[in-house]
């Protein structure tokens, strides 16, 4: 099992199997890649862009993809997939980006939710496509993955995936089977703010594990931009958690922090933690326990 760390700022943190660094988050600003480290990269999830082209914003029914549309509660704004020039700046940002650092991951690469889109370039390009609806949004998903993947070239490229593994083909046109033919791996995070209810995520990994046909790295929060400490899950909360992730069968776990001093708090307060530590002993997660032995060498 693999660990890795998933970071906003281009500072490598000791401990980890995939350091990964946030490059553009969907608010859209492009930071500068570290050559030491995997390049995170979200898509057609751009608050920059959409502002700039509000013409690009992704449609539906009930309203744009937009963080004001309450019916959908988006946590950022979303451009639409269709818009030719927003995916040709991705795939170019992508591949410029690939050719500097270890690997790509990518995220927000699919459809914003159920019912999008609904736009003049998808209702044309849906209608060009002889496919009904819900073959077309998950076509177009594949085809941007296919094409970011040739960008990449023979580097690692992970794919991140929203933590539904019932409906996403439905609600964002993400064809499971279909991406696994150009993923290394698959990131699904499971960002949250508390983990008192270990048992929900442990279920969400084993349901992953078994529909994807590539390995499965689920992510867990630590601590993100702008959180006040106070509000976000105590290390025993994330680390019970893990241990009952990594108990799944999934091939990796992800630790999601906003800088490295974060990071490395987190890690000394998990090796710290020793009655914590003697607790989850014969939880069956034993990789875990492992990890943290190998942070308590570092940190001597």
């Amino acid at each position: 099992m693999k660990f890795g760390m998933f970071i906003y700022e281009p500072t490598p943190v000791e401990g980890f199997d995939l350091q990964v660094y946030r490059l553009k988050s969907e608010r859209g600003i492009i930071g500068t890649p570290n050559p030491e480290m995997t390049t995170n990269i979200a898509c057609f999830g751009d608050n920059n862009m959409a502002g700039k082209h509000p013409d690009w914003v992704s449609m539906s029914k009930d309203g744009p993809s937009l963080r004001t549309n309450k019916k959908y509660n988006f946590r950022w704004d979303i451009t639409c997939n269709s818009e030719k020039q927003m995916a040709d700046y991705m795939l170019d940002l992508i591949e410029d980006t690939a050719d500097k650092t270890k690997g790509i991951t990518v995220s927000s690469m699919h459809f914003a939710d159920h019912g999008f889109c609904t736009c003049h370039r998808c209702k044309e390009a849906h209608a060009k496509s002889g496919l009904d609806w819900l073959e077309w949004r998950a076509q177009t998903v594949t085809d941007f993955i296919k094409s970011a993947k040739e960008r990449v070239k023979n580097k690692p490229f992970y794919v991140g995936l929203l933590p539904d593994p019932v409906n996403a083909y439905e609600r964002f046109g993400m064809d499971f089977d279909a991406l696994a033919e150009y993923a290394t791996a698959f990131v699904v995070p499971h960002w949250s703010r508390s983990y008192a209810t270990p048992w929900y995520f442990e279920s969400l990994s084993r349901a992953f594990k078994k529909v994807l046909k590539k390995p499965v790295y689920p992510g867990l929060y630590i601590r993100g931009p702008g959180d006040d400490p106070n509000e976000v899950a105590k290390p025993e909360q994330i680390l019970k958690t893990a241990c009952r992730i990594a108990r799944t069968g999934v091939d990796g776990l992800i630790f999601l922090a906003a800088n490295a001093t974060i990071m490395k708090d987190f890690q000394k307060a998990a090796v710290a933690n020793v009655k914590l530590r003697e607790e989850l002993e014969g939880y069956g997660g034993k990789p875990v326990l492992d990890l943290i032995d190998k942070w308590e060498s570092i940190l001597e």
